[in-house]
């Protein structure tokens, strides 16, 4: 080959390389960005699960207080009653 020639491949070889390199570059970010976010949505995610226990246990709560209270004030009607 001529050195005109080996010039011409180099010059598309160093483009190829560098927008390889740039692909590269942009996948990396990308992949930082979802993964980012990812952590994001995981975080609120366990945040949503997490009020919804303290909301359930709130309303378990909530029903032993009234339970305890139509026994206490002779409201609530005997299980074995309604079975019968």
């Amino acid at each position: 080959m001529s050195d005109e020639t080996d010039n011409i491949v180099l010059e598309v070889l160093r483009k190829l390389q560098n927008g390889q390199a740039d692909l590269k570059r942009r996948l990396d970010s990308g992949f930082r960005q979802t993964n980012e976010r990812l952590a994001s949505i995981e975080h609120h995610v366990a945040g949503l699960v997490h009020g919804q226990m303290r909301f359930n246990d709130d309303v378990d709560s909530l029903k032993s207080r009234v339970e305890r209270l139509e026994r206490r004030l002779e409201l609530s009607e005997d299980p074995a009653d309604e079975q019968g």
